[in-house]
C-alpha cells in the first residue's frame, strides 16, 4: 500500500481551475436540462497541470441527461472538438444508481459494470481489462448490525483464480468506520470522523503501520454535501468500490481512499506516518485554494512537504 500512495501522489493529482482554454465549450446546455441539486455550479472543463511530471490535461464535461450518462473527454487544445478522446463515463439507471464505469487513458480501457438486485444494492461488479481481455468479479452479501450495515465483498481474480475478501461496516449515515481484510496477510483500515468529517484513518500490525491525518480549509460549510461527487457517482456514492471511480480527486488509494477535489469542505492538508518492512517515512501534502465569486474553488494547488509533488487543477463553470 505505502508504494502505491505514492505512486498516485507523483502520478496525478491537482486542479487547477480552467481559465485559459478559449475552446467554446456546448456541453449539452442549450439541448439537456441541467441537474436541478446543483444548477450553475457544474464544471464545463477542469484542468491539471502536474509540474512534478511536466504534462497538462484538459477534461471535458459532457452531461446526457437524455441518456442518464455523463461522459468525460480529454480535449486536444490543438482543434475546435472538445471532446477529442473519451477519458471516462457514468452510466446509470432510471433510479439514479451507477449501472457502468468506463475508465481510459486512450490506449487500454477498463469496463466495470454493476448489477443490483430490486432494490438497487450491489449483487456483483464486473471489472474488465479490455487489453487484457480478462474478467474479475466481486460479489456483495449485507448483514445488518444494529446501526451499521457490513458489505462483504468476494472478489475473484482473473490472474490467480484467487479469492480476495473484505468486510467494509457503514454507519447509518453512510460513513465507512472499517475496511477489514481477513487472511493470513490481512489488515484491518479503521476510520475515525469529527462533525462527520473523516480526519484519520489508518492501521497497523505486525510492526508494521500506516496512519493518515486530514485537515479542512472549511469546517462547516452552507451545503456539507459533495453534490458533484454525488452527481457523477449515483445514489451509493459512499461505497468503497464505487468511490474508486471518481476521477476529480486530491488523493486516491483503490479500495482504500478516495479524497475528492469537490468536496465543500475542501481538503487543506493530509499527512502520513508510515512503516513496512523495507521503508519507512512521513510526508504532508498541502491543497491552498482560489474562489470565484460564488464561492466555487477555480484553482487547487498541491505540494507535498518534501516538494515532490506539486500539481494543480483549474476549473470552468
Amino acid at each position: 500500500m505505502f508504494r502505491n500512495i505514492f505512486q498516485l501522489l507523483s502520478a496525478f493529482f491537482l486542479l487547477t481551475v480552467f481559465t485559459a482554454c478559449q475552446k467554446e465549450i456546448n456541453s449539452l446546455e442549450e439541448e439537456i436540462e441541467q441537474p436541478e441539486q446543483i444548477p450553475g455550479q457544474l464544471p464545463k472543463q477542469i484542468v491539471l497541470k502536474h509540474f512534478t511530471d511536466n504534462y497538462t490535461e484538459v477534461w471535458s464535461m459532457q452531461y446526457d441527461n437524455a441518456n442518464r450518462r455523463i461522459n468525460v473527454y480529454y480535449d486536444d487544445t490543438t482543434n475546435a472538438n472538445p471532446y477529442d478522446v473519451l477519458k471516462a463515463s457514468y452510466q446509470f439507471n432510471t433510479a439514479g444508481y451507477l449501472v457502468k464505469f468506463i475508465n481510459s487513458d486512450g490506449i487500454d480501457e477498463e469496463i466495470s459494470e454493476i448489477s443490483r438486485d430490486a432494490n438497487n444494492r450491489i449483487r456483483y461488479i464486473t471489472n474488465r481489462d479490455a487489453l487484457v481481455g480478462e474478467i474479475d468479479t466481486s460479489f456483495y452479501s449485507y448483514e445488518n448490525s444494529g446501526t451499521q450495515l457490513k458489505h462483504t465483498i468476494e472478489r475473484h481474480a482473473y490472474w490467480d483464480q484467487s479469492v480476495e475478501k473484505r468486510i467494509d461496516t457503514y454507519t447509518y449515515n453512510n460513513n465507512v468506520l472499517q475496511n477489514l481484510r481477513p487472511g493470513i496477510n490481512g489488515f484491518d483500515i479503521v476510520y475515525q470522523y469529527q462533525q462527520n468529517k473523516l480526519t484519520n484513518t489508518g492501521w497497523s500490525g505486525n510492526g508494521n503501520f500506516f496512519t493518515m491525518s486530514i485537515a479542512y480549509l472549511t469546517p462547516d460549510p452552507d451545503e456539507p454535501k459533495d453534490l458533484f461527487l454525488e452527481l457523477v457517482l449515483g445514489k451509493d456514492h459512499y461505497v468503497q468500490d464505487i468511490r474508486d471511480m471518481y476521477f476529480f480527486f486530491v488523493f486516491q488509494d483503490r479500495g482504500f481512499l478516495t479524497l475528492s477535489a469537490s468536496d465543500p469542505h475542501h481538503v487543506n492538508s493530509f499527512s502520513f506516518v508510515y512503516k513496512s518492512e523495507d521503508d519507512e517515512g512521513t510526508d504532508e501534502t498541502v491543497c491552498s485554494y482560489e474562489f470565484n465569486d460564488k464561492g466555487q474553488p477555480v484553482s487547487i494547488f498541491m505540494q507535498s512537504g518534501q516538494g515532490s509533488v506539486q500539481a494543480q487543477y483549474l476549473v470552468r463553470y
